[in-house]
Parts: structure tokens; C-alpha cells; sequence
């Protein structure tokens, strides 16, 4: 019975801790496929960790890796301003008003209430961003050229909640 509670009790703390983001050690990665202009098809996978937080500063350092093939690279990067639980409320809140859509999305790491909102950028490319209630915020990933030709598509793969 003792060993029972104390599962129960490490599940739900565990649990709570996952939700409250950002903190130090978050770490979330993507995987998916990158499409060339040529046809070539490569594996893409992208991780971002929270490694430090400034509290002075208010600023937060960001370890960014991607590796697109055989190719890698990773870089630190320090922000300001990090996804949040309650900005992710405020974009749900507001999504169709804003222009996006309410749908929930399946990846590899679970199943997602999302908002969907897309761009158009100057060339033609559409960006399509599914937003959920994780650290970084982005679920999955589209990109297209002007062709409508798939160019890469990322879907969240993994979490790993900091404490």
C-alpha cells in the first residue's frame, strides 16, 4: 500500500512539474524530412534545451542542434521572451480570431490541441506552425516552396520536462 501512494504521489507531482515551462533542462526535439529542389530526401532532426536562466537579466540561453543529413550544427542563443503556458492560453484564446485553426494533431510524442496558423512569406513559401501547450511551442512544422512542393516537414518527436 505504502509503495502504491508513493507512486501515485511521484506521478502526480511529476506530472504538475512537466506542465510548468520554461525551466532549465527542457528539452524538446523534432524529427522529419527535408526535400531538395532535386528530389533528394534527407532526415532532419532539430533540438532545443533551455541551459540557463538569468533571473537578473531575465534572460533565457537556448542550446539549438540540428543535423539536416550528414550535416550538424548547433548553436547557444540567449532570449528574453520564452513560450509559456499562458501565452500558449492567449494563442488558443484567440486563434480563429487571429486567423488560425483549432485542431488537434498526433506526432510521435502524443496527441495535441493545437493553433494552426500559417505565412505566407515574399517568395511564396507558406509556413504552416501547429502550437501547443509545450515547452518552445511548436508541435509540427510545414514548409512549402512556391510550387507547393513539400520542402521540409518536422513533427515533435520527444519532451523531456526540466526540473
Amino acid at each position: 500500500m505504502f509503495t502504491k501512494s508513493l507512486l501515485a504521489t511521484f506521478t502526480t507531482v511529476f506530472a504538475s512539474a512537466a506542465l510548468a515551462y520554461p525551466n532549465v533542462g527542457d528539452k524538446v526535439s523534432w524529427t522529419g524530412t527535408l526535400s531538395t529542389v532535386n528530389g533528394e530526401t534527407n532526415a532532419v532532426k532539430i533540438t532545443k534545451e533551455v541551459i540557463g536562466h538569468d533571473e537578473k537579466k531575465n534572460s533565457w540561453k537556448i542550446k539549438i542542434e540540428a543535423v539536416v543529413g550528414t550535416d550538424t550544427s548547433s548553436e547557444t542563443i540567449e532570449i528574453s521572451d520564452l513560450y509559456s503556458p499562458e501565452k500558449y492560453k492567449a494563442l488558443i484564446a484567440d486563434c480563429e480570431k487571429n486567423g488560425g485553426t483549432l485542431e488537434k494533431l498526433s506526432a510521435p510524442a502524443g496527441t495535441y490541441d493545437t493553433c494552426k496558423m500559417s505565412m505566407t512569406m515574399a517568395d511564396g513559401t507558406l509556413v504552416e506552425r501547429w502550437w501547443g501547450d509545450i515547452p518552445f511551442g511548436v508541435v509540427s512544422k510545414n514548409t512549402r516552396d512556391s510550387g507547393k512542393m513539400p520542402i521540409s516537414k518536422p513533427d515533435l518527436n520527444s519532451i523531456i520536462a526540466g526540473l
